[in-house]
């Protein structure tokens, strides 16, 4: 009976460790991410073969409140080759949220009196887009893709018939794109560009674009 008593007594003791709770370590992280300024200005152009410094930037971590400076831990840029080069920046915080900020260079010796800002059209759909000048010869348009999406790309103007789109960061779908078969068309009665996207979700098509303000 002893005996018994005993084995019973073991049998809910296991019974009562295999059913306790473990302690947990698990955290709750909120998501949050940090912010990047940049040092000098975000858009620039400069003349083939100019030199150019990096002036950096600041990265915040919006979870510690700690500071630290950056420089372009990628860049394409090539001062002696015309087109859009991008210099890129990332800041971790301490959750491990990632922040990227893109700076955009137009290489081009193309002249500053010339503005080709306004509203253009997409050929194949009529969706209207605004193009934008933010510096000389280097522009932003605010739907790349002419398709209704608030997805912006930049390019830089070369000459009166080619258009440089270059690999560049879509700080609007966080990932790197491309572009190809760029160009320009300036004439008395008209004016428009056109471009092939390399870009996630968006096809390989012609898309050209008129303006119409």
């Amino acid at each position: 009976m002893k005996q018994l008593i005993t084995i019973v007594a073991l049998a809910g003791l296991l019974v009562q460790t295999g059913c306790r709770k473990q302690a947990s370590d698990t955290k709750v992280v909120k998501v949050s991410y940090p912010t990047i300024a940049l040092n000098g200005d975000k858009y620039v152009s400069l003349n083939v073969g100019a030199a150019y410094t990096d002036p950096g930037a600041t990265g915040t971590d919006d979870v510690s409140g700690s500071t630290r400076s950056l420089t372009a831990e990628y860049s394409t840029l090539d001062v002696n080759t015309p087109g859009l080069y991008y210099m890129r920046y990332v800041m971790t915080n301490a959750n491990g949220y990632v922040s990227r900020v893109g700076r955009y260079i137009a290489v081009t010796d193309y002249p500053d009196d010339v503005d080709l800002s306004g509203v253009y059209e997409r050929t194949a759909n009529g969706v209207q887009v605004n193009l934008t000048r933010m510096a000389r010869a280097l522009y932003k348009t605010d739907d790349m893709g002419g398709a209704g999406l608030p997805d912006a790309a930049y390019f830089a103007v070369i000459n009166d018939s080619t258009i440089e789109l270059g690999p560049q960061l879509s700080e609007s779908i966080g990932e790197e794109i491309d572009g190809s078969s760029g160009a320009l068309s300036i004439t008395a009665t008209d004016t428009s560009y056109q471009y092939r996207l390399a870009a996630p979700g968006y096809g390989t098509a012609l898309r050209v674009f008129v303006k119409v303000e």
